[in-house]
């Protein structure tokens, strides 16, 4: 599937990611991933799936690039991806220049999901509303699968709308309504 590049915001808000910095390095962000959190739930909302959020130093971080190459680069992952998920890449990268609109973007959003280490993954509903937060685990691909399909753990509706209304307020009062 073609990556489609950001358009440069006239008067938009969303976040712009720098171009790579070489021409045979590799996609950026990866082929099948958006980088805006609205675009993520617009996209999500639309296409009935769950979002899936990496959070990663994806040029720095072992463990970032051990479950890229592992299980998010895989050509069985993206299928499944491709039927069931909407992909967002938080990245706080040290060698790629990233916009400020970007690194505020992914910086904020870290704070609100209260992100400690990489590579956190949050599984989300289309909503915003929790599943699960994970992070590298052993295994490949078809076990990664398994753990985001079959380990969910129990959350009460009360909690997954608590949740899901003060992220979405903290979200809009951040980047607007969307």
């Amino acid at each position: 599937m073609p990556v489609e590049e950001p358009e440069a915001p006239a008067e938009s808000s969303a976040p712009v990611v720098a171009e790579k910095p070489e021409s045979d390095a590799p996609s950026y962000p990866p082929a099948g991933w958006v980088t805006d959190v609205r675009e993520a739930v617009r996209k999500a909302e639309a296409e009935d799936k769950e979002i899936l959020i990496d959070f990663t130093g994806s040029d720095w971080c072992v463990w970032c690039q051990k479950l890229e190459k592992e299980v998010f680069s895989t050509r069985e992952f993206m299928e499944y991806a491709e039927e069931n998920l909407v992909l967002l890449f938080v990245d706080f990268p040290s060698g790629i220049d990233l916009s400020e609109q970007q690194m505020m973007h992914n910086q904020m959003l870290a704070q609100l999901m209260s992100v400690q280490g990489y590579p956190t993954i949050w599984l989300m509903e289309k909503d915003l509303a929790p599943i699960m937060a994970t992070g590298y685990r052993d295994g490949g691909v078809e076990e990664y699968i398994r753990h985001l399909e079959e380990d969910r753990p129990e959350v009460s509706k009360t909690q997954k709308d608590e949740f899901r209304a003060s992220l979405r307020s903290a979200l809009e009062a951040n980047l607007g309504s969307f």
